[in-house]
């Protein structure tokens, strides 16, 4: 099978490029798969995820205005709904801890987050405790991202512009070395004039030059009712919020009740582990859970009332965090996105829209990017 363009990868970078080349007019384009697309095992998966402007460098928070203002609006156009849903942002940490370069970074931007002292962030966020705070930025432009519904979406403007997708076919080797590029699946062989791979925790696999830059990391997801009215749980009115630790420490994220019952609660992990993305977990991770427990105890004002679910979501990281957007150190026809370290979906829109156009021009027609381009470069990730 012969494209002009491929997608190794369908999660949401995976789609999010297809998307903005099937926006470019490219047609002989597809996308193949190792699962089902909106399968579980990977990072895309799940009810929500969080976007801010709240970043601990400004290159980010620069990215960041155009993911809000361009990339996720033209989205939810195309797709005809909402798939960012306002709601505060939080973040807080204690003194040693990243808040500092946080505060730093957006007021070198000049966007809407707030400073607070722990005294004033109590009064407006009646529901933490904020003991060992530094202090607190209230992010006026956050929100909670509805990940399964923008997978979802995107899916369907694939299929709507009849892109061939290849499901349930796993990448073995890909040769950069022929021109067309050929990749061998367990499904046959392809070959593309030009190929953008986003595989998550699997692109190590299948190009050796990440296998020293990458590890992956298995987050355990909770899920936690606590006590009071349900109402101050809901988006709108609940924010989203991050503990911020120190570079090398492991920090919390959360999230409100959105898709199903609790507050969405997780350790944010990026380094001091290597998992298997294909073994899967089948005994629930008490220890994990416990931990999530502690953390609610000792940072939020109501109690648990109980513990509700978990689920597992794998981090590709690379040492620095960064997200690697560059080209193939043997093919410029070949255009990686990977390690995305935790925080890639807020800028899935706008990630697949520099893959694109990557793989298309070299380069891309965005300033914001193209200044902080080695900070994405694979050079730099290792």
């Amino acid at each position: 099978m012969s494209y002009n363009t491929l997608v190794i990868g369908g999660g949401i970078n995976g789609l999010s490029a297809c998307y903005h080349l099937a926006k470019c007019g490219i047609k002989s384009l597809g996308l193949i798969e190792r699962f089902d697309l909106g399968h579980p095992r990977g990072s895309s998966h799940s009810y929500s995820r969080i976007t801010r402007s709240a970043y601990v460098n400004a290159h980010y928070v620069r990215l960041m205005q155009i993911a809000h203002n361009q990339a996720w609006p033209q989205l939810e156009r195309d797709a005809g709904q909402h798939l960012i849903y306002p709601t505060p942002g939080c973040f807080f940490g204690p003194p040693g801890g990243k808040y500092d370069r946080y505060a730093e970074a957006v007021t070198t931007v000049g966007v809407h987050v707030e400073p607070l002292t722990p005294a004033e962030a109590r009064k407006r966020f009646p529901l933490f405790r904020f003991n060992n705070t530094a202090g607190v930025l209230h992010d006026f432009t956050a929100g909670l991202v509805a990940a399964e519904k923008t997978m979802q979406a995107l899916a369907r403007l694939l299929h709507n512009q009849n892109i061939a997708l290849h499901t349930n076919t796993q990448v073995l080797e890909i040769d950069p070395s022929r021109s067309p590029i050929r990749i061998t699946t367990s499904h046959g062989t392809f070959e593309t004039e030009r190929l953008i791979v986003t595989a998550g925790p699997w692109a190590a696999q299948i190009i050796p030059q990440l296998q020293a830059r990458l590890t992956v990391a298995r987050q355990t997801v909770g899920y936690f009712k606590l006590k009071g009215p349900s109402d101050q749980y809901q988006v709108g009115v609940f924010p989203v919020w991050g503990y911020l630790m120190a570079k090398g420490d492991m920090g919390f994220y959360g999230l409100p009740e959105f898709g199903c019952e609790g507050i969405k609660l997780a350790r944010h992990i990026t380094h001091d582990v290597n998992d298997d993305p294909d073994a899967v977990p089948t005994e629930t991770p008490q220890a994990a859970i416990d931990d999530l427990h502690t953390f609610l105890t000792e940072q939020f004002v109501p109690e648990v009332e109980r513990f509700v679910s978990w689920e597992t979501c794998l981090y590709t990281n690379t040492k620095t965090e960064d997200f690697i957007l560059d080209h193939h150190p043997d093919n410029k026809n070949i255009v990686i996105g990977a390690g995305f370290s935790g925080h890639g979906f807020k800028f899935g829109p706008l990630t697949g829209r520099i893959l694109s156009e990557l793989v298309l021009n070299g380069k891309t027609s965005l300033p914001e990017f193209e200044n902080a381009r080695h900070l994405f470069a694979l050079r730099n990730t290792i």
